[in-house]
Order: structure tokens, then sequence, then C-alpha cells
């Protein structure tokens, strides 16, 4: 009788007991807080994350001045490169004003409203006005800006390229109003005086083009556009310094192109061996 009993009671047991009328390990649940995370533990995990933020920010940041740094070095070659090709006479463009010169023979603002292709060699037709991003221009230092406005019929200078305290890479000013003496006094050329003869290339230290702070150069009443240092020079137009504003936007240095296509980076540009006091002629 007893062994029928205890037949009938497995047989009323419901599903999910076993023989022992314990639960079936299959529908155990969980102690609570066996698999979650406590306070304590999350607030450990977010103080490791914040720190390791905190270590890396730095290094990333660093990366990204490094590539600007690189892709700026990059634009100031292509612009020296360009050069030797525009004092030949070999860019697709032609030389524009510089055409009636003749053989051998250019004006600097030529050059660089080329590598603007703004005036006479705007290159966007049907649109009078055109935004420039840095990562497409060889004229925008991407340490500087992320872009700049340029407007049709007008050559490089305020009205054609803007904003103006935006403005990155200067040409050197030498070449392009040259310092003459009349009387007594040292007076800059006037622009259409001062011309660029093929043989520059014979002088491939003649610093090209520099890295500008236009916000600098504004202040001293100047435009960022074409920048020169002093010399130690006495009297002039250049003596004063006021045309001379370079940007150490990269590490504390200044990013220089010459015209022999190289690509130097200086803390104090104008105190280095370069010849800065070429300059372009104004003779006949």
């Amino acid at each position: 009788m007893a062994k029928h009993s205890q037949s009938a009671e497995h047989r009323a047991m419901p599903l999910g007991w076993s023989g022992n009328l314990r639960r079936s390990s299959t529908h155990a649940k969980p102690r609570p807080g066996a698999t979650a995370f406590t306070l304590i533990e999350t607030l450990v995990v977010v103080s490791i994350i914040a720190i390791l933020l905190t270590l890396l920010m730095p290094s990333l940041s660093n990366a990204r001045s490094q590539m600007k740094t690189l892709k700026c070095t990059s634009n100031m070659r292509n612009i020296a490169f360009t050069f030797q090709l525009f004092n030949e006479g070999e860019t697709a463009e032609g030389k524009g004003d510089s055409e009636r010169l003749g053989s051998g023979r250019a004006y600097i603002n030529d050059f660089q409203d080329s590598l603007y292709r703004v005036d006479e060699f705007w290159s966007n037709e049907g649109s009078d006005q055109v935004v420039m991003e840095a990562r497409n221009e060889i004229m925008l230092c991407p340490a500087g800006t992320s872009q700049l406005t340029k407007k049709r019929g007008f050559p490089c200078g305020s009205e054609a390229i803007g904003p103006v305290d935006e403005v990155t890479v200067a040409m050197n000013m030498r070449l392009y109003r040259a310092v003459i003496q009349f009387g007594n006094f040292n007076l800059l050329a006037p622009v259409q005086a001062t011309q660029l003869r093929r043989n520059i290339s014979n002088h491939p230290y003649v610093p090209l083009a520099i890295d500008v702070d236009a916000k600098v150069a504004l202040s001293k009443g100047a435009d960022p556009y074409y920048i020169a240092p002093p010399l130690g020079e006495e009297g002039g137009p250049y003596a004063t310094g006021m045309y001379w504003s370079p940007s150490d936007r990269h590490g504390g240095k200044t990013n220089v192109a010459f015209v022999g296509g190289q690509v130097l980076s200086s803390k104090n540009p104008q105190r280095e061996s370069w010849n800065w006091a070429y300059q372009a002629d104004t003779g006949n």
C-alpha cells in the first residue's frame, strides 16, 4: 500500500520537480546580484575609463597637430614646385598679366593669383564666390584655418580673399615690393615696377612662402598676403618690422618654402642664414 501511495505521489508531482521534491536546476532562479555590477564596481570602471581618456587625449591632440603640420609642409612643397613651373612659363594656365613682360619675367602677385585661382585665373565659371576648403587648397594651412572665401573679379587681396584675419600663407614681400633709393630715402618700389627674373632660380635659398599670423599683421596695419623681416638696416620700410608677422603655429615653428623647392621650419626664421636680402628687380 505504501508503494502504491509513493507511485501516486510521483504521478501527482508537477513537471520540473525531481523525485526528492526539489525544483529542477533548469528552473532555478539566480541569486539577486549574482551577475550584476554593484554601484561601487560601476564607479570603479567609470573612473578607470576617465583616467585612460585623460592619458590618451594629449597623445591624440599631438597626433592631430602633427598631421596638420605634415599637410602644411606638403602644401609648401607644392607651392615651391609650382613656382618653378611658373617661373619657366610651363604652367597650363600661363602667367596672367606677366605674359606682357615677355620671356623670363613675371610678377609675384600673378603667381599668387594663380595659386588662389583668382582674377585672370578664375576657374569657377558660373560662380562669383567660392568657399575654399583647407583639405583641398595648398594656400590654406589646416593648422590655421579650415576655409576661406574667394570672390571673382579681383586680384589677391582683401577684396578677393577673406576673411582677411584667417589668411595663413604669405609670399615674401621683397619679391613683391623691392626697396629703392629716392634721394636720401629708402622707399618701397611700385608693384608694377617690381619684377622677378628667371634667374631667381639661381638663388635657391630665397624664401618664397611663409606661414603668416594674419591677426598680428592686421594689428600692425599691414596686409597678411605679403611679409618680410627687418634685416638690421637703419631706416627703410622694412626696418620697423611692420611687415613681419610669421606664425609659429607648428609647435612653435614657422614653415617656409624656398625658390629652390625646399621647405624648412624654424623658431626664428628671420635669424636663419637664408637669403632674406634678395629682392626682385626694379630695372628695365
